[in-house]
C-alpha cells in the first residue's frame, strides 16, 4: 500500500501487530518470573506519560480477584492520561479522511487481541473470577487497538510518538499492569 493512492503504508502497524501476536499475555501472572524487567518498562512508560513517582505494589493472585471487583478506573491517573486519545485519534483520522482506516483497524486489531489475550487471561486468571478476566482482555483490547490506531494513521503524516508502545513491553513480560491508583501502581 501507498500513500498515492490514498492506502498507508503498514510498515509500523504491520510490525506492532506481529509484536502483539508474538505476546504471551499474563502468563506471568502471580509468579516472580519477568518482574524486574516488567518493573523498569512500567517505569519508562510512565516516565513518557509524566506521572510522577509511585510505588509498585504486587498483587498475590489471592488479592486479585477482591481487588478487581472493587476498583474504579475513573480514579487512575494513567485512565485519566490516556482519556483523550480516542478523541484525539478520531479528530486526526477526520482531518486526515481516513475515517475508513480508523474504524478497518479497531476492527482488526480489536478482534486479533480479544483472541489473543483471552487464550492468555482464561487459563492464568479464571480461577480469580470472570471479571478478573474480562477487566484483563478488554484492558488489553482497548489499550493496543489505540495503540494500532495511532501507528496507522501515524504513517500518514508526521506524529508525536506513539504513548502506548512502551506499554506493550510490560504485557512482554507476562506480567499485567492492572491499574494505578493515588501513588500506588498494582501489578500481577
Amino acid at each position: 500500500m501507498n500513500h498515492e493512492n490514498g492506502y498507508i503504508s503498514e510498515d509500523q502497524l504491520t510490525r506492532l501487530i506481529a509484536k502483539l501476536s508474538n505476546v504471551e499475555w499474563f502468563s506471568n501472572s502471580g509468579k516472580q518470573d519477568g518482574r524486574a524487567e516488567a518493573e523498569k518498562s512500567l517505569k519508562e512508560w510512565t516516565d513518557q506519560l509524566k506521572l510522577g513517582e509511585y510505588k509498585i505494589v504486587w498483587l498475590t493472585t489471592e488479592q486479585l480477584q477482591p481487588f478487581v471487583e472493587n476498583m474504579n478506573l475513573g480514579n487512575s491517573p494513567v485512565w485519566s492520561s490516556i482519556n483523550g486519545i480516542p478523541k484525539k485519534l478520531s479528530e486526526k483520522s477526520k482531518v486526515l479522511g481516513k475515517q475508513s482506516v480508523l474504524s478497518h483497524t479497531l476492527d482488526s486489531a480489536s478482534e486479533m487481541l480479544f483472541h489473543k489475550a483471552f487464550d492468555g487471561a482464561f487459563p492464568t486468571l479464571n480461577e480469580y473470577g470472570e471479571r478478573a478476566v474480562k477487566v484483563a482482555v478488554i484492558s488489553v483490547m482497548y489499550l493496543f487497538s489505540l495503540a494500532s490506531v495511532w501507528e496507522a494513521l501515524s504513517e500518514m503524516e508526521e506524529s508525536e510518538p506513539n504513548p502506548l508502545l512502551p506499554l506493550v513491553k510490560v504485557f512482554e513480560t507476562g506480567h499485567w499492569p492492572v491499574v494505578m491508583i493515588d501513588n500506588q501502581f498494582y501489578m500481577v
